[in-house]
């Protein structure tokens, strides 16, 4: 599998090395309290076995209408709403997985397919781990949710025809939506395979490591499936905070002549440089929204750094992103926006700045200065990320628009390479 996090990759350990360390972690889900059936393991089995054990783990009886499977005695509906498949290329992105789908499973019960490919491995074609799992749906435990997660190794040659082994195993007549944690292999066959069969693909792209390549993939993908971006997720709490500035009408009237927006993100501690994913997107959000169009690069991007000068309606807007160093923020996240215009009035300005997990919101307008209020932050869980993308449309319009202004922005902002 081409596609990889971004941690450590164990470069030096053999790939019998790097398989177990990928299933000692994908074996949690075997061991995690939820579990209400014994885990069915099967080295070398087909997938007309596995397709069978899981009619026979949900097999109903004849009269029943509902699958069920019995945890001490007690029958539980299974609730799948929707089809999930999963990549699994590391053991870094093993940990992930199961962290994330460990939070997922109450909120959007799905049949998760967990695939782990290998197409130099040793062994069989096919090995298969199944468990079952139920979560309480209300307060008193008694009405519960059941689904399944699905590990599937495949090595070999099987590893190249992915569609064929996955399309039996989904759940017919849900919709089908693939999570590809890590840097998305675009070009990879593997990949394609697997856009082919969702009605929606969910990446993150704060981990993509070229963003600009990243991002005018996402408009060819955009034609074939919806796109969940976990990033965008993370935006929102920045979206509606700026939105807030402007719901006032006496501070409405700046919006339009917005003439400075400067972004610092985390980028600048130990680990290196953060992603400017979320920035970028931030950026082209509101410059969709206002209608902006780049003008001039004023500095091109180096070191995390950049400076546009965009054309605005009635002004031209420099837009300045830097990083920052911000021990206490994730890195690529935002740290602070601050906002500038100019009005009959006078000018105004607009500043979010963040402390770890609370925000200060200010405004400087009208000839008054006026501490709004502190904003607490509760940064979202991956699961609760993924459960937002899970619940969204299949096209979104306005990330649309965000994706195809960061692009164009951010290769605004690329040094042309040297002359030879």
């Amino acid at each position: 599998m081409t596609g990889r996090g971004r941690g450590e990759h164990n470069g030096g350990s053999t790939a019998a090395e790097r398989e177990l360390a990928v299933h000692r972690h994908l074996m949690r889900f075997g061991e995690a309290p939820s579990r209400v059936a014994p885990v069915w393991s099967a080295a070398g089995t087909t997938v007309r076995g596995v397709e069978s054990h899981l009619a026979r783990l949900w097999g109903a009886a004849p009269a029943e209408r509902d699958s069920t499977v019995t945890e001490k005695g007690l029958p539980h509906a299974r609730a799948s709403v929707l089809n999930l498949i999963v990549t699994v290329p590391d053991a870094e992105a093993a940990e992930r997985v199961v962290r994330t789908l460990s939070g997922l499973g109450y909120r959007h019960p799905s049949r998760a397919l967990v695939l782990v490919t290998l197409p130099d491995g040793a062994g069989p074609s096919l090995d298969a781990n199944v468990s079952a799992h139920c979560h309480a749906a209300d307060g008193n435990g008694v009405d519960r949710v059941c689904y399944e997660e699905v590990v599937l190794t495949v090595r070999g040659e099987a590893a190249e025809h992915l569609d064929g082994i996955v399309a039996p195993l989904l759940i017919h007549d849900l919709p089908t939506h693939v999570w590809w944690p890590g840097d998305p292999p675009f070009a990879d066959p593997i990949f394609d395979q697997l856009v082919e069969v969702a009605d929606r693909v969910i990446i993150d792209s704060g981990d993509f490591d070229d963003l600009l390549l990243g991002l005018r993939r996402l408009a060819t993908l955009r034609r074939r499936s919806g796109i969940g971006d976990l990033t965008w997720r993370r935006l929102s709490w920045w979206q509606e905070l700026t939105a807030q500035f402007f719901d006032a009408p006496r501070f409405r009237r700046y919006l339009p002549n917005l003439n400075r927006i400067r972004l610092r993100y985390a980028g600048a501690g130990e680990g290196g440089t953060g992603s400017l994913a979320e920035s970028m997107l931030y950026a082209g959000w509101i410059a969709s929204r206002l209608e902006w169009r780049r003008h001039t690069t004023a500095q091109p991007l180096r070191d995390g750094t950049l400076r546009l000068v965009l054309e605005g309606r009635y002004a031209m807007v420099d837009l300045d992103v830097a990083a920052v160093d911000a021990p206490n923020v994730p890195l690529g996240e935002l740290v602070s926006v601050h906002l500038q215009a100019r009005g009959e009035m006078g000018a105004a300005e607009f500043i979010l700045d963040r402390e770890e997990n609370e925000a200060v919101m200010v405004s400087n307008a009208d000839g008054m200065t006026a501490l709004l209020r502190r904003v607490r932050m509760d940064p979202p869980s991956e699961s609760e990320l993924l459960a937002g993308s899970l619940m969204s449309d299949n096209r979104e319009p306005v990330y649309e628009a965000a994706v195809r202004a960061a692009a164009i922005f951010l290769a605004a902002a690329r040094e042309p390479e040297p002359a030879r």
